[in-house]
């Protein structure tokens, strides 16, 4: 869980509630919320919202159903049409804002998905901006622990040249911003002092230097000394070098800035951009300004949504981060058990077949379960009379079919439904 005391940079990235929960709680009655709150405070549920493996209990089956039924969130409509209805209200305005590039190149046609592609827009959906920021690492960090596994190294060696590395080591270590650094550290976002970055950055590169030369050395000692006679540990020249490389980075000061961490996941995820996009809305000029801050309002709220539903299921609920003309709306709902088996519903609303189920149980690395509902007959028809091209596909990608079948919605017979009860494990969504 990311506990922050907010600044203005972050207020825009991390809100203090998730807002689709706040509404939850906010229609709840005395009685559910006794069980929501059953030994714990309010408090602590929204601080605890979102956190990673989430334990199935009655507060959250409770909050679960609540969210659901929640008559403001059942009726916020699909993000693709709130995306194209925003598209198309920041079009009246001659100078775009920068929220209409991002939201163009974000909604991609279906035809022009690539699996990297969809990847990408997952992973920037929103969803997860809470998880890659509380994982993201600390460059510092990553510094303080090579130099650490170094100082570890270069002890086993006994020589004048290692000794004085190992000083070298030690003083770069007592370095007050390796001495502090933290992943923690890292979502305040303090401000990067430059000067005393270029200073760290040359330690690094004299500890580098003095590497090298150990490393010169020990391979003339080790050749000239016999199986008999030889100290140093076999394995030195390889285990230094390989932390050597890993520190060179870091010779450049520009790599140890905390902020260049946080830079690209906060300009590439979109429920950041919409909520650095709502500041710039309310300060423009925008003749439709008020509708642009209702829709962009509404669009934060329906990730707000999702990312709740992923947190009580125990899993990971998206909504589909692209455009299909034929679709109405879509959501699907990722979830991984015990055996690294995953399963996935795909729940679709098609213009022209109406509700379209798709269960798929992946197991065994590439074995796959595909089990199709619908009740429209003219669907299934055309789903039966292309099979094979479906397993043609699946076989190209190194995915074996080892079952395809298909259902009446009503029946909701598939042999693999009572496998979620042995799921435990989901995305981990963290806010």
């Amino acid at each position: 869980m990311i506990n922050l005391s907010l600044n203005k940079q972050l207020d825009i990235i991390v809100p203090n509630t998730n807002r689709a929960l706040a509404l939850v709680l906010k229609e709840a009655s005395p009685n559910e919320l006794e069980t929501i709150s059953k030994d714990k405070d309010l408090k602590s549920i929204l601080n605890s919202l979102l956190q990673g493996s989430a334990q199935s209990s009655q507060g959250d089956k409770t909050l679960l159903e609540l969210a659901k039924n929640n008559p403001t969130l059942k009726d916020l409509g699909n993000v693709t049409s709130t995306v194209k209805d925003l598209l198309n209200t920041l079009k009246s305005e001659k100078n775009p804002l920068p929220i209409e590039t991002t939201l163009k190149n974000f909604l991609v046609d279906i035809k022009e998905l690539s699996e990297p592609l969809l990847k990408e827009k997952i992973q920037n959906s929103g969803i997860f901006l809470e998880s890659k920021l509380k994982n993201v690492q600390n460059p510092q960090v990553e510094l303080k622990t090579l130099l650490v596994s170094l100082e570890k190294n270069i002890a086993k060696i006994d020589t004048l040249g290692a000794k004085s590395l190992n000083q070298n080591i030690k003083e770069l270590l007592a370095n007050p911003i390796l001495r502090d650094a933290s992943n923690a550290a890292l979502l305040q976002t303090p401000k990067d002092d430059f000067a005393a970055l270029k200073e760290l950055a040359k330690g690094v590169e004299r500890v580098l230097s003095k590497v090298e030369e150990t490393l010169r050395q020990t391979a003339k000692i080790e050749r000239t000394q016999t199986d008999t006679d030889k100290k140093n540990d076999p394995a030195f020249l390889k285990e230094t070098a390989t932390i050597a490389s890993k520190l060179a980075p870091f010779k450049n000061p520009q790599n140890l800035a905390t902020h260049e961490s946080v830079k690209e996941i906060l300009s590439q995820d979109l429920k950041s951009i919409l909520l650095k996009a709502g500041e710039e809305i309310a300060n423009s000029s925008h003749p439709n300004q008020g509708e642009l801050l209702k829709l962009t309002d509404k669009l934060s709220l329906q990730i707000d949504y999702y990312q709740l539903l992923s947190h009580l299921s125990n899993s990971s609920s998206l909504y589909l981060p692209f455009s299909w003309d034929s679709l109405e709306e879509g959501n699907i709902n990722i979830k991984k058990d015990k055996e690294d088996r995953f399963y996935c519903d795909i729940d679709l609303k098609l213009k022209e077949y109406g509700e379209l189920k798709l269960k798929l149980a992946l197991y065994e690395e590439n074995q796959i379960n595909i089990h199709i509902f619908s009740d429209n007959s003219a669907f299934k028809e055309i789903v039966k009379e292309n099979i094979y091209l479906l397993r043609s596909a699946l076989i190209e990608s190194q995915i074996t079919p080892k079952e395809i079948r298909i259902f009446d919605t009503l029946k909701k017979n598939s042999p693999y439904e009572s496998s979620y009860n042995h799921i435990d494990l989901g995305f981990e969504v963290k806010a």
